[in-house]
């Protein structure tokens, strides 16, 4: 919840880089990573063809009633000279590989005009994250396979196997920063999940002592906060400088409960996010288009509070629809 607050006003508002995204990333793997070392820690099938129809079957229907009327607006709105690219993008945003189309298109991510952008260049990252989804249960299939076979440590093969994903990909991705695709490509991010799955058997052999974990709490909000408006993001993400959104997502989680009054735990816990945190999905899904499509049809490079507010507001009620 608080991390797609982030994304929605930092997109709205300021038009920039909050680093939310690269939160979604990490707790993604974070949380199939858990799921998948419990099942083979106590051998249990792994299911990886029932694993992806569940995983799916929760995250297409709504994505494709967003694409589908996305598009039928899109047509009303945009101009005719640009619908060829708007179906390319719809087909590429429903299959999970809008981001490496719009890598070859050598779409440029920190354009400040909003109206030149696509309805649905937001799917990069649910397509790098579509792609994970069955990338990462093939690694821990692997995994099992080489703990099963050869009666290895589940913990000390899954760490030498992702630590070495992690060092490679983040190696990768500082090298290409600097190019435009760099933003867009899956080998750039596998890092951000790497961590998210090393941060999950962190959490399974080690806990901070709870003054220790309120303090981390509150710095990794304040990190997330931050994030976009001190960090340099143009041309810089996502090298090293994505380390400060992903290990301040990393210090809340690895905070947890913390049953202090002032830990961050009892706002993030709060009814409110709470509430925010069921649509989140929704919400990351349906802002985008609504603030593209509304720039240009009024023909607005950057829309003012008032105009952004409205948009943020009809975004929330739309994602709860």
């Amino acid at each position: 919840a608080f991390a797609v607050l982030l994304v929605v006003l930092y997109h709205v508002w300021f038009g920039k880089v909050s680093g939310g995204v690269d939160v979604f990333l990490f707790i993604s793997a974070f949380l199939l990573s858990l799921s998948f070392m419990r099942k083979i820690n106590e051998g249990k099938p792994l299911n990886l063809f029932k694993y992806w129809l569940h995983v799916f079957q929760r995250l297409l229907p709504v994505a494709t009633v967003v694409i589908a009327t996305t598009t039928i607006a899109s047509f009303f709105v945009l101009a005719p000279s640009r619908w060829s690219q708007m179906m390319q993008d719809a087909t590429s945003s429903l299959f999970y590989y809008q981001n490496w189309n719009l890598a070859f298109s050598s779409v440029d991510y920190y354009a400040q005009n909003a109206a030149a952008k696509s309805p649905f260049q937001h799917f990069w990252s649910l397509s790098i994250q579509g792609q994970i989804f069955i990338i990462w249960p093939l690694l821990f299939a692997a995994v099992a396979y080489f703990v099963h076979r050869y009666r290895g440590n589940l913990f000390t093969t899954a760490v030498f196997v992702f630590n070495t994903v992690f060092v490679a990909s983040l190696t990768f991705s500082i090298v290409e920063t600097n190019s435009n695709q760099a933003y867009f490509d899956t080998r750039t991010r596998l890092w951000e999940f790497a961590i998210g799955t090393l941060l999950a058997m962190l959490t399974l052999k080690w806990k901070a002592p709870e003054r220790a974990r309120v303090v981390m709490g509150w710095v990794g909000i304040v990190g997330l906060v931050t994030c976009g408006a001190i960090l340099p993001v143009e041309r810089a993400f996502p090298g090293y400088l994505a380390l400060w959104p992903v290990l301040s997502g990393a210090l809340v989680i690895m905070a947890g409960s913390t049953n202090s009054r002032w830990g961050v735990d009892r706002l993030l816990s709060s009814a409110p996010l709470q509430s925010l945190g069921n649509i989140s999905y929704a919400l990351y899904l349906v802002h985008w288009p609504i603030l593209i499509l509304y720039s240009t049809a009024v023909g607005t490079s950057r829309v003012n509070f008032i105009e952004g507010a409205v948009i943020i507001l009809v975004s929330i009620g739309l994602a709860w629809l």
